[in-house]
């Protein structure tokens, strides 16, 4: 299976942890009236496999449940803001995947363009790379951002800012995951800085600008924020931390220009919930390109941006990812009676277990 990183979670990884664990139990759901008190036992169950902080927004059937356990900073006493603010790293995929699908279905580009159409030069074979792959993650372009940690899965250079086409030049240095595009299916961060950088070629405006007015502002997101060059998280939010020779140490300062449209978004579990609420319930997309983003490519549980989750208690749609010591993820049940978004600052222990506990018993308690 994919790794679990301290500070970068695929959103494939994250997903192929839930297939981990023993189906949960009928018998051993909470009652409707402990669902409060069971989600809070998870959040503290995380906590002490080895996160600082958790945090969840579940809503079930019409009620809402804002919880949080463990601290805002590492030895320190104030708890974490359940309204705390939080890198969202590849759910900001599911976001750029709805802007380019907009674009679609305006007719502003067609998921058929090959990429060279609108970024000529950008990769080797740009012509033979359509939007759909990037999309999909099939186009054989080789990720990044392993290249930018250090041994302990850290960001070298956490302050750095980074053009898009620099982290485009360092994928272009490394051997192609496969050949074909189209043929096979490859995680790549690559994929979807391309996309931000198709966004801006198609619409004549920077990235952020679109982000936020098509989804951000359409969607109501009052706490959340586009990928910017600001290191800082700004308004209350837990501090992430990683070891590094032995030791906690804070890495919440980061420059998330090192992933942008791949994983640059800061927002809440509310945030986060609002957003997949309007965007699977169509107020974001025209029903046919919300069918496309839902197919997952044969064999995996990616579609475009959107990830399908089979648990015991139903499908779910949504996402999930991690960097610089954050982990996010927003999954909705099929029926939309169940609604989940977390946070959690993983540091130590086994986080890939214990995040997937976190994922299915919120799933289905």
């Amino acid at each position: 299976m994919l790794v679990f990183r301290r500070i970068a979670v695929s959103a494939a990884a994250a997903i192929t942890l839930i297939g981990l664990l023993p189906p949960y139990s009928a018998a051993a759901r909470e009652q409707p009236g402990d669902l409060g008190a069971a989600f809070r036992r998870t959040l503290e169950d995380t906590v002490a496999a080895g996160s600082v902080a958790a945090l969840a927004e579940v809503r079930d059937a019409g009620r809402t449940y804002r919880l949080a356990a463990g601290k805002a900073e590492y030895g320190r006493p104030r708890p974490a803001p359940a309204a705390g603010r939080f890198r969202i790293a590849s759910v900001t995929k599911l976001f750029t995947a709805t802007v380019v699908l907009q674009l679609a279905s305006e007719g502003s580009l067609r998921l058929a363009d090959p990429v060279g159409k609108w970024l000529p030069g950008i990769v080797d074979k740009a012509d033979d790379i359509t939007l759909e792959q990037l999309l999909r993650h099939t186009s054989g372009i080789p990720d990044y951002l392993p290249g930018l940690l250090d041994s302990s899965g850290v960001v070298r250079d956490p302050v750095r800012t980074w053009q898009d086409k620099e982290l485009v030049a360092l994928a272009n240095r490394l051997p192609r995951v496969f050949e074909v595009p189209g043929t096979r299916f490859s995680y790549s961060n690559t994929n979807y800085v391309l996309l931000g950088m198709v966004v801006e070629a198609a619409t004549g405006r920077p990235y952020a600008r679109e982000v936020t007015e098509r989804v951000i502002l359409r969607a109501r997101l009052t706490r959340t924020s586009a990928p910017s060059d600001t290191t800082r998280i700004t308004g209350p939010h837990p501090r992430a931390y990683a070891m590094v020779g032995g030791a906690v140490t804070d890495i919440t300062t980061l420059n998330p220009t090192i992933l942008g449209a791949a994983g640059g978004i800061v927002s809440t579990t509310a945030d986060l919930n609002r957003f997949l609420r309007a965007l699977l319930g169509g107020r974001l997309l025209p029903p046919a390109e919300l069918a496309l983003m839902k197919t997952p490519v044969p064999g995996t549980t990616y579609g475009m941006g959107l990830s399908t989750l089979q648990t015991p208690c139903g499908v779910f749609y949504g996402q999930a990812g991690g960097i610089g010591g954050y982990f996010a993820a927003t999954f909705h049940r099929q029926d939309g009676l169940r609604e989940v978004s977390l946070a959690a600052t993983p540091y130590t222990g086994k986080p890939d277990q214990a995040l997937a506990a976190l994922l299915q018993r919120t799933a289905c308690a």
